[in-house]
C-alpha cells in the first residue's frame, strides 16, 4: 500500500476535479429531467452564473469533512460524510441563486440535483479508492507488552481489508512486512523509538496511544540555547483577533440557530408540559473558563425529583428516571438547544471542551494534575472530544482531545467541527465502542483477518 503514497498529491487534484464535475453534472441532469431536454436559455444562464460558486462549495464542504487528501475510508463512513455534504450543498445552491438574483432555477431542479448528487459523489469516490488501493490488504502489526490487547472495532478505517498481526514488544525486529504499526500504551520509550525509526526509514505509517505528556509536548518547538537543544512549550495563544473572530462566529451562528429552532422549541415545551408538567428548562451548575461557575441550560429530560432521590450522577441507557419525551430529546440531542442562550451570554462557545459539574472538576483535578488546563478556553456545545470519543471515554482521553483542540483551535477548525457534528448526529448512539480482544500469537507472526476476530462477550 505504501507504493500508492506517491500518487496521493495527484489523486487529491484529480478527486477535486472529479467532485466538481459530479456536482455540476447533478445540476445538469436535474435540468434535463425537469425540461425533458436542454433547458431554455434563461434557465441555463442561471446555472452558468451559479456554477463557479457551486464548484467552490463542493470542494470546501468535502474538505471540511476530511475527504481531502484521498485516503482509505470505509463505505459506511463515506456514505455518512457525503450525505450532509449533499444537504448543505443544496442549501448553499438555493442561497447563492437567491443572492445572485438568478431565479431561473425551478424548485424541482434543487430537489433533483440533490437526489443525483449523492450517488455521483459517493460512487466516484469509491472508484477513486478502488483505483488507488484495489483489493490489496492492509498489513497492520500491533505491538504490545500485555498478554491481551483490546483493539477498536473500526479497524476498517485504517485501510482496505485490514490483516492484523499482534506481536509481543520483545519480538519486534527490523524488516517486518507492514503497512502500519499500531502501538498500545504499554510500550517503553526505547521500544517506541525503535519502531518509529523503522517506520520512518521505510515510509510506514505509525500510530501509538499517547500519554498526557505526549499530548502536552506535541506542539513543542525546538529551541537551541547556547549549543544545547531544548523543547519549548509555549503558553496557550490568546490573540485578540482570534478571540474576536470566535466570539463573532458564536454570536452569528447561535442567533441564526435560535431563530430557526423556535418552532421546535415551542413543540418541545408543549411536549414536556403534557408529559410531566413544569419546569421546562433544567439548570445545572457547570464550570466555564477561568474556573467560574454558571448555570447551563437544557430542556428537562429527567423526572422532577430525580436528583433529590438519586443524586447528581451519570445516567445510563434505559434509566427509569428519564421521561418519555426525554428519551426522544436525548436521542436527537434536541435537549441541548437552550445552550445557545449560554453561547449568546458568553458563558459558552459553540465549540470547545464540554463543561463539567463542579464536583467532577474537583475530583478530576486531584486525579489528573493538568485537568484544569482545559478551563483556559470557554466550554462548548460540541467539540473534538465529542466527535472523536464516546459517552464513557475516560476523563484522561477526553482531556487529551480537549488539549489538542485548545492548541489547534481556529475559525476553520470550529467550522469543520460544527459541520462534522451534523454527520455525528446521524450515528447510532453507543455507550462505548465495540472492541476486539486479541493476544500475541505463540508464533509471533500469525495474522488475523478482522472479520474472523472474536469479540468479547
Amino acid at each position: 500500500m505504501n507504493s500508492n503514497r506517491s500518487r496521493l498529491p495527484w489523486s487529491r487534484i484529480g478527486t477535486m476535479m472529479t467532485d466538481i464535475a459530479m456536482a455540476n453534472l447533478a445540476v445538469m441532469l436535474a435540468f434535463l429531467v425537469r425540461f425533458l431536454g436542454f433547458p431554455p436559455a434563461y434557465n441555463w444562464q442561471a446555472y452558468v452564473s451559479v456554477a463557479p460558486w457551486l464548484s467552490i462549495a463542493v470542494v470546501v464542504l468535502l474538505g471540511a469533512y476530511d475527504l481531502y487528501p484521498v485516503s482509505w475510508i470505509s463505505p459506511t463512513q463515506l456514505s455518512r460524510k457525503v450525505f450532509p455534504v449533499v444537504v448543505l450543498l443544496g442549501g448553499l445552491t438555493v442561497v447563492t441563486s437567491f443572492l445572485l438574483d438568478r431565479f431561473g432555477f425551478p424548485r424541482s431542479v434543487f430537489v433533483l440535483s440533490a437526489i443525483f448528487d449523492w450517488p455521483l459523489l459517493y460512487w466516484s469516490r469509491r472508484l477513486w479508492q478502488f483505483g488507488l488501493f484495489g483489493r490489496q490488504k492492509t498489513r497492520i502489526i500491533v505491538l504490545t507488552s500485555r498478554p491481551n490487547v483490546i483493539l477498536p472495532d473500526d479497524l476498517a478505517s485504517l485501510g482496505p481489508h485490514p490483516r492484523i498481526t499482534v506481536l509481543d514488544a520483545g519480538a519486534f525486529q527490523t524488516g517486518l512486512e507492514a503497512d502500519l504499526f499500531l502501538l498500545d500504551d504499554s510500550l517503553t520509550d526505547p521500544i517506541k523509538l525503535a519502531v518509529l525509526n523503522e517506520a520512518l526509514s521505510r515510509n510506514i505509517r505509525c500510530l501509538w496511544q499517547p500519554s498526557l505528556y505526549d499530548t502536552l509536548v506535541a506542539q513543542a518547538q525546538l529551541t537551541v540555547v547556547g549549543q544545547t537543544p531544548f523543547l519549548a512549550v509555549d503558553p496557550l495563544p490568546s490573540a485578540w483577533v482570534r478571540r474576536l473572530g470566535k466570539r463573532t462566529l458564536d454570536a452569528v451562528i447561535a442567533s441564526l440557530l435560535l431563530i430557526l429552532s423556535l418552532p421546535f422549541d415551542i413543540l418541545i415545551a408543549l411536549a414536556i408540559l403534557l408529559d410531566d408538567g413544569p419546569p421546562i428548562i433544567y439548570r445545572q451548575d457547570r464550570i466555564t473558563a477561568g474556573n467560574h461557575a454558571f448555570a447551563m441550560l437544557k430542556f428537562r429530560t429527567l423526572d422532577k425529583d430525580y436528583e433529590q432521590t438519586h443524586g447528581q450522577g451519570l445516567t445510563v441507557p434505559g434509566d427509569p428516571g428519564v421521561t418519555r419525551v426525554g428519551r426522544i430529546l436525548r436521542a436527537s440531542h434536541l435537549d441541548e438547544i437552550p445552550q445557545l442562550w449560554n453561547v449568546l451570554r458568553g458563558e459558552m462557545s459553540l465549540v470547545g471542551p464540554r463543561p463539567e459539574r463542579p464536583h467532577y472538576v474537583e475530583k478530576f483535578s486531584q486525579e489528573i494534575p493538568p485537568y484544569n488546563l482545559r478551563h483556559q478556553i470557554k466550554p462548548g456545545i460540541t467539540g473534538l472530544a465529542q466527535l472523536s470519543g464516546h459517552y464513557l471515554s475516560s476523563p484522561q482521553e477526553k482531556l487529551q482531545m480537549d488539549l489538542t483542540y485548545s492548541r489547534h483551535s481556529s475559525i476553520w477548525m470550529d467550522l469543520k467541527i460544527l459541520l462534522q457534528t451534523v454527520e455525528h448526529l446521524w450515528k447510532k448512539p453507543t455507550d462505548a465502542p465495540s472492541a476486539i480482544s486479541v493476544s500475541p500469537s505463540e508464533e509471533n507472526g500469525q495474522a488475523h483477518e478482522v472479520d474472523d476476530m472474536k469479540r468479547p462477550s
